[in-house]
């Protein structure tokens, strides 16, 4: 029985010492792109998707954080979308850039128009940014769009906020460490009673 008990010991310790390496690196920062578009409608408070996006390239501030290593006016390539109604599908590569031997990308979740005129258009939601190396992290993103004749320019920026961390089914290695002393502690008084 004890060398059961320790041989499950063992194993719990093991569990959790992994727990500790296979935490998540999430991303942490902030990018933002500029560039032109087309949208299926002149007036922009009637328009429900953004066709082409054209000359898009990261803005010359460059990024913050896991994102700083890539340059001011980087290009970018952006996929259509459809934003009303609310994205209904996940849109997969959103934009990518391959810059340094990584890719950087974001996969759209949401959108929400917060904002229209004729000629202008703010929407919001929620994404999956991805970076190599780093697991994907859920985020939020804004996109601000003017038009007048024949110049329509937007601005697109994704931000991972310090605050804003996803949902996690997996037992945080905190847990992982109390329920392994837990079962220390069962073994230990198994161990007294025999």
């Amino acid at each position: 029985m004890k060398k059961i008990m320790l041989s499950f010991t063992f194993l719990v310790a093991m569990i959790c010492a992994f727990a500790f390496n296979a935490q998540a690196a999430t991303i942490y920062g902030y990018t933002s792109f500029s560039g032109t578009f087309h949208s299926d409608s002149v007036d922009l408070d009637s328009a429900t998707m953004f066709d082409n996006f054209s000359n898009v390239v990261v803005s010359t501030s460059g990024g913050t954080f896991d994102y700083a290593p890539i340059p001011g006016n980087e290009p970018v390539a952006i996929q259509a979308f459809t934003f009303v109604p609310d994205v209904a599908t996940e849109i997969s590569n959103f934009w990518v850039i391959d810059f340094g031997g990584k890719t950087y990308s974001y996969d759209l979740r949401t959108s929400e128009v917060e904002f229209a005129t004729a000629n202008s258009i703010v929407i919001k939601g929620t994404g999956l940014a991805s970076i190599t190396g780093f697991d994907s992290t859920d985020s939020i993103w804004f996109l601000s769009a003017t038009s007048s004749g024949s110049n329509s320019t937007f601005t697109l920026s994704t931000l991972v906020p310090p605050d804003y961390q996803p949902p996690s089914n997996v037992p945080e290695p905190g847990t992982m460490i109390l329920l392994g002393m837990g079962l220390l502690g069962v073994a230990g008084l198994g161990r007294k009673k025999s």
